[in-house]
């Protein structure tokens, strides 16, 4: 196990999350595929290539410290750029499934190519803009959650992403974690979302918004760590 690999199973395990050696292994060689990807397209900033572990691949992972995803669930990473969060994620939720969606065809292409590479069987790849994907039948209404960095305003991502989400169900409460059900739409925001939250409530009034900080056991390790989690369920 290398010092990284001890790093993120320490850092999982006092946040109550079992990683095992294979999901270790498959987070590494991921990594190794980003950086020799990124190599020929920009898929993240290469100013923060020596970060991928805490700026990218654990961050993605703290998601699971906050919230728990139902066995079974399709989940939805909206604008996954190199793969994030939603890979870090299909490895760590093998029961669950997952479609990582962007419109730069030339992103899809290799996340699906790094997906491969680590024996992902749980990932589709699609090429296309939220706003008409989410108009085709196979996948409007067809998702337990979607998931997202923060590529956009809260408003945008509510345009884009609620189209995917089931009617059925709703949110409830585990051990002091968000306990996602159907429908859910949680992405990482800075700090200071209040106005983004206020737009976002007008356009969508009957939503239930819950901002959760990205404080855990651990969380000191990470630089400039200021994010929350925004959860958006029916109320």
């Amino acid at each position: 196990m290398t010092d990284d690999e001890l790093w993120l199973h320490t850092l999982c395990r006092k946040n109550g999350i079992f990683i095992t050696d294979i999901q270790l292994s498959r987070l590494s060689r991921f990594r190794q595929e980003l950086l020799d990807w990124n190599a020929k397209i920009n898929l993240v900033s290469r100013k923060n290539e020596e970060n991928l572990w805490r700026g990218h691949i654990a961050l993605s992972l703290t998601m699971l410290f906050k919230v728990s995803f139902r066995e079974g669930s399709r989940i939805l990473d909206l604008g996954t750029g190199g793969g994030f969060p939603g890979i870090p994620l299909a490895v760590m939720l093998p029961g669950c499934s997952f479609m990582l969606l962007d419109s730069t065809q030339k992103k899809v292409n290799a996340v699906r190519a790094m997906a491969d590479a680590i024996g992902l069987t749980n990932v589709e790849t699609v090429w296309g803009r939220a706003e008409e994907v989410n108009a085709d039948a196979r996948y409007r209404e067809g998702f337990d959650a979607v998931v997202a960095r923060s590529v956009s305003r809260l408003s945008n991502l509510l345009d884009w992403g609620w189209p995917f989400l089931k009617r059925d169900g709703g949110g409830s409460s585990d051990g002091g974690k968000a306990y996602l059900t159907v429908p859910s739409l949680v992405t990482f925001k800075g700090q200071e979302i209040e106005e983004e939250e206020r737009e976002a409530r007008r356009g969508y009034p009957s939503l239930r918004f819950r901002s959760v900080p990205l404080v855990f056991p651990g969380s000191e390790e990470f630089d400039h760590l200021d994010k929350k989690l925004v959860i958006v369920t029916r109320s």
